[in-house]
């Protein structure tokens, strides 16, 4: 194997995601005060309107967030895709391999994603079902609020629960990353102590004390068509009480030597890792191998719970495949290394044509 080679340190970031006109691609550790994709080539071009109205239909958007304890496994998020909007809380029982799902599409101008995560919120509502992240990154906080009465199909559900970001607890990755000169991935995610509940009907059942985490994963991107990416994520508290986990992601971007998502997370240090893939020669419910050309990443996700979303006949138009498990293997950082043995978290294998 090649000694790997590991991309730049994140550095600060610009003032805007998109200045004069231009996207400012690059990977930096902390937020981008304005997020604004709709200014790609503001005043350049005749019809910028309704060029601006097509991009904004291209647009992937959502915020999202994983959080859990030893036993519980979070994910959640306010989901825009323009042609159809979704909330949703999926709450996965580690040991036990359950699942239970509050979720609900929408008219996508019915919900609210942020762009940019200071002083701001995503959310959206269907009948009492809401969902609701609210971002406070410029005091370190941020908060997650979820409510379901519950029904014939499922259980009423509470969720609300505080991450705490700042720079004594917690490392920044957001990523511009070029699919084209003028299509981009933006993209922020924090991994970070968590204290809260979850109540699952009428029975408190998470979380514990000292024991808490959450993945922040706001995400805004001008996709190629077809969309496809492959992801991997898992946190954890320490004995100590100290976050660790990783993200892991073979998506479209061009030169991912450079430009990736690939990075662990260590307390609040942060540490960038190289391009990787992930080969399923059992199918999406068998393992998953998620490797460089290195040896630096070698890791294993073996599914325990399934989750699909599929749309159109013979899955054409989106596939979509999310299921949650456990994963061993070790991960070498420059630097830093990671054991992920027993940690717990959810695999995505997307292709979306919409």
């Amino acid at each position: 194997m090649s000694i790997p080679v590991y991309p730049p340190l994140p550095v600060a970031p610009p003032p805007a995601l998109v200045v004069d006109g231009d996207y400012q691609f690059g990977t930096y550790d902390g937020p981008i005060p304005t997020i604004n994709p709709l200014d790609v080539g503001a005043g350049r071009r005749r019809f910028s309107g309704l060029r601006t109205a097509g991009r904004n239909l291209r647009l992937k958007e959502w915020e999202a967030f994983q959080l859990g304890d030893d036993d519980w496994f979070v994910l959640g998020a306010v989901y825009n895709a323009k042609a159809v909007g979704l909330i949703q809380v999926l709450a996965v029982h580690k040991h036990s391999a359950t699942i239970t799902r509050w979720e609900t599409k929408m008219p996508p101008p019915t919900l609210s994603v942020a762009r940019g995560l200071l002083r701001s919120s995503s959310r959206g509502r269907v009948a009492d079902f809401r969902v609701e992240v609210v971002n406070h990154l410029e005091r370190g906080r941020l908060a997650v609020d979820a409510h379901h009465p519950g029904d014939r199909h499922r259980p009423s559900m509470g969720l609300h629960v505080t991450g705490r970001c700042g720079p004594e607890e917690a490392a920044h990755l957001v990523v511009v990353h070029p699919f084209s000169a003028d299509r981009a991935l933006y993209s922020h995610k924090v991994m970070m102590p968590m204290t809260g509940n979850l109540v699952i009907g009428g029975d408190h059942v998470g979380f514990a004390e000292d024991r808490g985490f959450a993945i922040l994963d706001d995400h805004h991107g001008d996709y190629p068509r077809p969309l496809r990416y492959d992801w991997v994520t898992a946190a954890r508290r320490t004995a100590s009480g100290q976050v660790e986990g990783f993200n892991l992601t073979h998506n479209q971007v061009l030169d991912p030597a450079q430009f990736n998502e690939n990075a662990i997370w260590i307390g609040n240090r942060l540490h960038r890792l190289p391009p990787v893939t992930v080969e399923r020669p059992q199918g999406p419910w068998g393992k998953w191998l998620i490797r460089d050309a290195s040896g630096a990443v070698d890791v294993t996700f073996t599914p325990t719970v399934r989750s699909t979303m599929h749309v159109g006949p013979a899955k054409a138009l989106a596939e979509y495949y999310a299921p949650y498990g456990w994963y061993e293997g070790a991960i070498e950082a420059e630097g830093a290394r990671l054991n992920v043995d027993g940690m717990f978290g959810v695999g995505e294998q997307k292709r979306i044509t919409v």
